[in-house]
């Protein structure tokens, strides 16, 4: 079980660093509202789902999990964010740090059903990293039609509301019947 908890520390690690280079390849277009929101996202769902599961693997002492959390929430937030502007990187840096106090509290606390947990907040980066990815990807299209013609296209939405909503629904009913 320990191997699927560092792998999913890996992977959200590299999905967090997938979109702040998405964020500093398309910075020029983005505005600071976005940024906040994506600096916010990052920072938040990357400390939150990291200390979860530091506090799953060392729960002796709530002390490394927040530190360790809380640290890395701060530098991805501050990275996602700095590209935009000042104020976006610092959004994210707070949002770090409130995550991964949270995370690392939840982590701690799980009894035995832990690593449902962990798929859990997993399953829930991954749809939130998909709509950080569409976000920074209709602000570009909508810069760079407006710096084109001025005008701005029309977007298409990433998951279908009814799918989108049976997706929750499947989830939820998978982790209630559980026990």
């Amino acid at each position: 079980m320990l191997y699927f908890y560092f792998g999913s520390m890996l992977v959200v690690t590299g999905l967090s660093g997938w979109s702040i280079a998405r964020t500093y390849i398309r910075s020029a277009f983005l505005s600071c509202m976005a940024g906040m929101m994506i600096a916010m996202t990052i920072g938040m769902m990357t400390s939150v789902t990291i200390g979860t599961i530091a506090g799953i693997v060392y729960p002796q002492d709530l002390t490394v999990p927040t530190a360790g959390a809380v640290l890395l929430g701060m530098v991805c937030g501050y990275l996602a964010g700095k590209p935009v502007s000042t104020m976006a990187a610092l959004d994210g840096m707070l949002a770090g740090i409130m995550g991964g106090m949270m995370g690392a509290m939840l982590g701690v606390m799980i009894g035995k059903h832990a690593g449902m947990m962990v798929l859990f907040v997993d399953v829930i980066y991954v749809f939130i990293h998909m709509v950080v990815l569409q976000l920074i990807r209709e602000q570009s299209q909508e810069g760079k039609n407006e710096a084109a013609d001025g005008a701005s296209s029309k977007q298409t939405p990433l998951l279908h509301p009814f799918v989108f909503g049976l997706g929750v629904f499947v989830l939820a009913a998978v982790f209630l019947y559980q026990s």
